[in-house]
């Protein structure tokens, strides 16, 4: 019996008009894309976003009515941090290059451990709040 592979989780800020997608692509796992930018920070919208695209790759042909209906009403906040751990790798790269443009880092410049917190030290508070907010 040939081992399921997991459905791939990634981030995709430019899907148009929606929350998730969810690619099927046979002999393949299925690639699951998430709008985080579109979740405007609601965490227990985005897990159940990813809860519901789960859904749709673990039973490729149910409909959207039977998927709404198989959902649970709500999440539990442990299943939540489990849920959102899954893109979290995917959001730090972005948290890290918003830094890194606020800094004025070139994308060449080889940085440390620390050294963004660093020079955040070194600023005033007022431009470390800026930082903060990009964050």
């Amino acid at each position: 019996m040939a081992k399921k592979r997991k459905a791939r989780v990634s981030v995709d800020n430019r899907l148009k008009g929606s929350y998730g997608e969810t690619i099927i692509r046979k002999g393949k796992p299925p690639i699951i894309k998430i709008n985080v930018a579109k979740h405007k920070g609601d965490r227990a919208e985005l897990a159940d976003t990813i809860k519901h695209e789960m859904y749709h790759a673990k039973h490729p042909n149910a409909t959207e009515k039977e998927t709404y209906k198989a959902m649970p009403k709500q999440i539990g906040p442990a299943e939540q941090a489990k849920l959102i751990a899954k893109i979290r790798m995917k959001k730090i790269h972005y948290k890290k290059g918003a830094v890194k443009r606020k800094l004025k880092i070139s994308r060449h410049e080889k940085l440390e451990p620390g050294d963004l917190i660093t020079r955040a030290k070194a600023m005033s508070p007022s431009e470390r709040t800026a930082i903060m907010g990009a964050v």
